[in-house]
């Protein structure tokens, strides 16, 4: 792997484990009576193995002193107690949403298409916009500027944006159990 792409894919991983970090320190600051979250309590919720590998505690405390440094978790009195701040909060929602609104590939396609088409006015164009950059996201396939066609339900997707960008009835969600060239979309998404 050339060195740009190593440091690339470095990054990455980083950003998904502070996510995977603050999605915990969301869920058990929230829904739970814990004000700060101990170390070993993170561990166990991430699925990590006990203290005994250091390399796992040494990249869990890195991947937490960036969070705070990026102002999204503070410290505790003792040690390594975490939770989260405000921005902390907002980020960790955020990535909530992203995690309960993707598209999971079941096992077996039931062969119907998830075809999304939209008509929304010029003066609602940055939702628009917005919408096609969330759909091209999600791995949608574009077959016109306002019709977009995906093989796995994604009708709660659809859903939340449709409430979140105020589109209302502009957006209508269609199950097709056939398509016109259907070989080059099943191409595309290799089913």
């Amino acid at each position: 792997m050339a060195p740009l792409e190593r440091a690339t894919a470095e990054k990455a991983r980083r950003a998904r484990i502070q996510q995977k970090l603050t999605l915990v320190l969301f869920r058990m600051t929230n829904y739970s009576s814990l004000a700060f979250t101990p170390e070993h309590y993170l561990r166990k919720r991430l699925g990590l193995p006990s203290a005994d590998k250091p390399s796992v505690s040494r990249r869990m405390r890195q991947a937490l002193v960036r969070l705070e440094k990026r102002g999204l978790v503070e410290r505790g009195n003792k040690g390594w107690n975490f939770r989260l701040t405000a921005p902390g909060k907002k980020f960790a929602e955020k990535a909530e949403v992203a995690e309960r609104l993707l598209i999971r590939k079941p096992k077996k396609w039931d062969e119907k298409w998830r075809v999304v088409i939209f008509d929304v006015p010029e003066r609602y164009r940055s939702s628009r916009e917005r919408f096609r950059r969330i759909l091209q996201k999600a791995g949608f396939l574009r077959l016109q500027d306002s019709v977009w066609i995906h093989p796995y339900d994604c009708e709660t997707l659809v859903a939340f944006m449709r409430k979140e960008l105020k589109l209302g009835g502009n957006v209508l969600y269609l199950i097709v159990e056939g398509l016109e060239g259907e070989a080059k979309v099943r191409e595309y998404f290799k089913i």
